[in-house]
């Protein structure tokens, strides 16, 4: 019986050592493949915190791309509208470019007319108050033989071959006479004239009537009427 313990726990112990010798390698080798793991997972977290730190940058830099091209492409509208008005303002300074000459003559032609605008001023005065009884061709000799003649002889700058009518009156009014009735002719555009401007109540020797419709149609707002007619 003794012996049959001693030889059971020898068996045992040799196939303790046969299985030590296989397992034990196995185990050391689990340990370092462990130990590795354990390094390669303490690697892969460091990776990982770099990889977020890393999306956290390249979010924050697309955020910035993205204000950067929102704001380039603001800046890009803003110049093309930008040259759209500035070739609209040289279109227009092109196009005004013919109108300087003509301009630059007005201005001096203004000049001159305020100069002689006291001279003129008085002739349109003589006209309204010596001229009314005459016909056109003595009215013109009054103004430009006589009443010219005088303001040059006193020095006064004055307008040769003065046109009373388009000095007296503009255009619209005139065209508004001329709806109402008043001829086209130029005496009876100064007699409009005379009729309007004059301080006091002018004398019209009328055979036609022409004079009267005109008044009539001109002042049909202010005259009174007679048994409702």
């Amino acid at each position: 019986t003794a012996a049959e313990g001693l030889c059971t726990y020898v068996r045992a112990m040799k196939y303790y050592h046969e299985a030590s010798k296989i397992v034990k390698p196995k185990l050391e080798a689990l340990a370092v493949a462990e130990g590795q793991m354990e390094a390669a997972n303490k690697a892969l977290a460091a990776a990982e915190g770099r990889l977020a730190a890393c999306n956290e940058k390249l979010a924050g830099l697309q955020n910035q791309f993205d204000e950067q091209m929102g704001k380039k492409k603001s800046i890009e509208e803003g110049a093309l509208a930008l040259q759209k008005k500035m070739n609209q303002a040289s279109a227009l300074i092109n196009g005004l470019a013919g109108e300087r000459a003509r301009w630059t003559e007005d201005a001096a032609n203004f000049s001159d007319q305020k100069k002689r605008l006291v001279g003129d001023c008085a002739i349109g005065c003589a006209f309204m108050s010596y001229c009314g009884p005459f016909n056109q061709q003595f009215r013109s000799y009054l103004i430009n033989e006589k009443f010219t003649a005088d303001c040059e002889a006193r020095n006064v700058p004055v307008t040769r071959n003065l046109d009373v009518i388009s000095f007296l009156a503009d255009v619209g009014t005139i065209g508004d006479w001329n709806m109402d009735g008043l001829p086209t002719d130029p005496l009876s555009t100064q007699n409009g004239i005379l009729v309007t401007s004059s301080a006091r109540f002018p004398l019209l020797v009328d055979p036609q009537g022409q004079a009267l419709s005109w008044i009539k149609n001109k002042e049909r707002d202010h005259l009174p009427t007679w048994n409702g007619q």
